[in-house]
C-alpha cells in the first residue's frame, strides 16, 4: 500500500491538484480553471471536485500499488490562520472569500483531515522539500509573478507568523509614501518588483510596451529598456538587501513567472546587490515552476499527519 496525500493549489486563474507520494512523486494531477468572477461558493465547488476526485484514485498503475490517501493540503492566495483553516483576508482576485471556513468545508465533503496554508508558503514547503532549497536550513522564498509573495522557512517549518502572514514581503514598505497599494499602504515592494509592476514601467516609458517586450528588447541590448530594467532590477536588490538583514537566510530562492526571464537580469542582480553594499547571499531560482504549491500543500498536510 502506498501512502499519498493530496495537495491543492488555488490561484486567481486557475486550481491545481495532485496526488503526492512520500518521495514528492505526483502520482496524478488536475487542472480547472478558478472563474473567479464565479464568486466564492463556486470556487468552493472546483476545491471540492477536484479534492474528490483525486481521493478515489485507489491504484498506482506505475507502481503497480494500491494507494491510500492520508490527508490534503491547501495553498490558497490571501492570508490563512493554520489553526483554523479560515481564510482571513482575501485580495479581490478571489472574490468573497475572506471568511472563508476552507479546512471545515473540504473534510467535511472529503472526510480526510486538511490544513490550509497561504500560497506562498506551501512552494516554499515543496522548494524546500524538493526543490532549490533542499540543501539548506533555512531559506526565504520570493515569488513574483501578478503580485508578491513570500515565506520563511527555518528547519523545514514554514512560519506562519500569529495571524497566517509572516513572510509578506509584497507589503514591506520600498517607497515610504510612494505608489498607492491594493492593500491601504503606500509604496509597497509589490508596485514596484511585481510583473504588473513591470509592465507598468515599461508602457509608462514606451507606450505600447510590456513586460514581455521589455524583456525581449533588454535581451537585445536597446537602451530604452536597459534603463526600465535597471530601475526594476534596483528595487529588486534594495527588497533582497533588506530581507537577508532580517531574516539571515542561507539562501533566497525567486520563484513566480518572472523567474523565466532571468537569463536577461539575474547576473546584473547579482552585481547591483554587491553594488548596494549588500552581503553576499546565495541567490537560488525556483526549481519546481507551477508544481510548487501543490507538493508543497501535500508536503504540509503529510508532516501534520500520524501515520
Amino acid at each position: 500500500m502506498q501512502s499519498c496525500w493530496i495537495g491543492i493549489d488555488i490561484g486567481g486563474t486557475g486550481i491545481k491538484g495532485a496526488l503526492v507520494n512520500e518521495q514528492g512523486q505526483m502520482i496524478e494531477r488536475m487542472e480547472l480553471p478558478t472563474q473567479a468572477e464565479q464568486g466564492a461558493e463556486f470556487i468552493l465547488g472546483r476545491v471540492l471536485y477536484i479534492a474528490n476526485e483525486l481521493k478515489s484514485i485507489v491504484y498506482d498503475s506505475v507502481k503497480q500499488r494500491f494507494i491510500s490517501v492520508h490527508g490534503i493540503g491547501i495553498g490558497s492566495a490571501g492570508r490563512i490562520d493554520r489553526e483554523s483553516g479560515i481564510v482571513i483576508d482575501a485580495t479581490d482576485n478571489l472574490p468573497g472569500w475572506k471568511g472563508m471556513r476552507l479546512a471545515e468545508l473540504v473534510t467535511a465533503s472529503t472526510g480526510l483531515p486538511s490544513w490550509i496554508v497561504n500560497d506562498a508558503h506551501a512552494a516554499a514547503a515543496g522548494e524546500d522539500w524538493i526543490g532549490a532549497s533542499s540543501q539548506v536550513q533555512s531559506s526565504i522564498m520570493l515569488t513574483i509573478g501578478t503580485g508578491v509573495g513570500g515565506a520563511l522557512v527555518h528547519y523545514g517549518e514554514v512560519i506562519s507568523g500569529q495571524y497566517g502572514g509572516a513572510g509578506e514581503l509584497g507589503h514591506m514598505i520600498l517607497h515610504p509614501g510612494g505608489l498607492p497599494c491594493n492593500c491601504g499602504k503606500k509604496g509597497c515592494v509589490e508596485q514596484y518588483i511585481s510583473g504588473t509592476a513591470l509592465h507598468r514601467r515599461a508602457d509608462e516609458y514606451v507606450p505600447g510596451w510590456n513586460a514581455y517586450t521589455l524583456m525581449r528588447e533588454a535581451k537585445q541590448g536597446t537602451a530604452e529598456a536597459l534603463f526600465i530594467l535597471d530601475g526594476w532590477i534596483n528595487d529588486l536588490a534594495n527588497t533582497i538587501i533588506n530581507m537577508d538583514q532580517i531574516f539571515d537566510p542561507q539562501a533566497i530562492v525567486i520563484g513566480g513567472g518572472v523567474i523565466v526571464t532571468r537569463g536577461t537580469w539575474w547576473e546584473l542582480l547579482l552585481q547591483r546587490i554587491q553594488e548596494l553594499g549588500g552581503r553576499p547571499v546565495l541567490l537560488m531560482p525556483a526549481q519546481l515552476g507551477n508544481h510548487a504549491g501543490m507538493v508543497g500543500a501535500a508536503r504540509i498536510a503529510m508532516l501534520n499527519t500520524q501515520l
